[in-house]
C-alpha cells in the first residue's frame, strides 16, 4: 500500500487508496461503500496514503530538500523509509 501510495505521487501509478479518497470526497462515503461510518483500518490506510502522496509533492516543490527534512522530520522519516524498502526490494529482484 506505501510503495502505491509513492507510485502514485512520483509517477502517477495507481492507487487504490487515493482513488477510493478522492471517490468519498466527491460522492461521499455512504455512496461509495454503502456504509455511513468508516471501518478504522480502512480510513487509516487512507490517511496513510493521503500522507505519503503530500510528503512528496511537497518535498518535490521544496527548493531545498535539506532544509525541508529538516523542517518535516516525520515526513522525511516516512519518505525516506518507503523508498529504502522499495529500493531494497527493487535490488533483490532485478528486472
Amino acid at each position: 500500500m506505501k510503495a502505491l501510495a509513492y507510485a502514485h505521487a512520483s509517477e502517477g501509478k495507481y492507487s487504490p487508496e487515493i482513488e477510493k479518497l478522492r471517490r468519498i470526497e466527491r460522492f461521499g462515503l455512504e455512496a461509495v461503500t454503502g456504509r455511513r461510518t468508516f471501518y478504522f483500518n480502512e480510513y487509516s490506510r487512507l490517511i496513510v496514503a493521503e500522507n505519503i502522496a503530500i510528503a512528496y509533492q511537497s518535498r518535490k516543490h521544496s527548493t531545498n530538500w535539506a532544509q525541508w527534512a529538516q523542517d518535516n522530520p516525520v515526513l522525511a522519516k516516512m519518505l525516506t523509509d518507503i523508498e529504502v524498502s522499495i529500493n531494497a526490494a527493487t535490488d533483490s529482484n532485478p528486472v
